[in-house]
């Protein structure tokens, strides 16, 4: 893609309006619109797995993905609120089950012939792995449910048709039309902005990206200055990051390719995980230990999987 020039924006905060319905077993009324912190988050998806609901072979994608994947793609009020409800279950399994059924305990299901389906605002899909029927409710995120053109049930601002829908910048929000359906990605998770680029084709397209001067990506040094890290877009454009304001602890470090936002700390590898001793899990985010007692989640013990036994850290009973 040829960059011609760009259209810079006046940022206009778009406010999404969270609901809920007080009859709703996934909706916990004590959570005041908060976001649930790292340790929060990590003891969630620890019960999670212990009660079976999408198990894990390791705990810290699932608290990784919170931050990061679930909320570039603005759903991570939705998850805030299961997770909440997880939480105030105290390791109660079927009312956790519940927490990911929309009041209802899961049932089974067949991906292959069952994707799922939309009930006003809930998303129910199959999952794929553990084939269980889960739900969401889209609405926490201040979206509904759509059916996407491939048949799967998703959480969008509204369905739309390629071609005919304008692509747009909403505040630094990224939204375009997709698989029928309108897929909004959340820019300020990566610490930039969204900004329209004019392509050759004479059409405007929105992109998670800096708006410093034009540089060449294959010639530009990026540097680490502290937290902050500047670099060549692939696009052509140079643009700043400060590490330390992107989700979890992070740091700008130079790599053989250039400088990143990685881990700040430096106890630990991302992916090491086991139990301390018989009760305490141990999850590195971030580059720090965190301990968890799973007698304090309302389970028994901390165990691995696998024949060994040694594939992360798990709370069972």
């Amino acid at each position: 893609m040829k960059r011609t020039f760009l259209l810079f924006l006046i940022v206009i905060p778009v406010w999404l309006v969270s609901c809920s319905d007080s009859k709703k077993k996934t909706t916990n009324n004590t959570n005041n619109n908060q976001l649930l912190g790292y340790a929060e988050v990590l003891n969630a998806c620890l019960i999670r797995d212990a009660c079976d609901v999408m198990p894990l072979g390791y705990i810290s994608p699932c608290v990784t993905s919170h931050y990061e994947q679930t909320a570039l793609e603005n759903q991570q009020a939705i998850w805030n609120e299961i997770y909440s409800c997880v939480l105030a279950a105290e390791g109660n399994c079927t009312t956790v089950k519940q927490c990911f059924g929309n009041g209802a305990l899961p049932v089974t299901c067949d991906p292959s012939t069952n994707k799922g389906r939309c009930e006003g605002d809930v998303r129910y899909w199959c999952d794929s792995f553990n084939r269980q029927m889960y739900a969401m409710n889209c609405r926490d995120s201040g979206m509904t449910c759509v059916m996407g053109d491939d048949g799967n049930p998703q959480c969008s601002l509204n369905t739309c048709t390629e071609g005919e829908y304008e692509p747009l910048c909403d505040g630094d929000k990224q939204r375009v039309c997709a698989n029928g359906y309108i897929n909004t990605t959340d820019c300020t998770v990566m610490g930039l902005p969204c900004t329209l680029l004019q392509t050759e084709e004479n059409v405007f397209q929105p992109f998670c990206m800096g708006e410093g001067a034009q540089c060449d990506p294959a010639e530009y040094e990026g540097t680490c200055s502290g937290n902050l890290k500047t670099d060549c877009s692939g696009l052509g454009v140079v643009q700043q990051v400060d590490c330390s304001q992107l989700p979890g602890n992070k740091t700008c470090v130079m790599t053989v390719n250039g400088p990143s936002c990685n881990a700040a700390g430096t106890e630990c590898e991302l992916g090491e995980e086991d139990c301390l001793d018989d009760f305490t899990a141990r999850v590195c985010l971030d580059g720090t230990y965190f301990l968890v007692n799973c007698t304090e989640l309302g389970f028994t013990r901390c165990t691995g999987r696998g024949a060994q036994l040694d594939i992360g850290a798990h709370c069972t009973r």
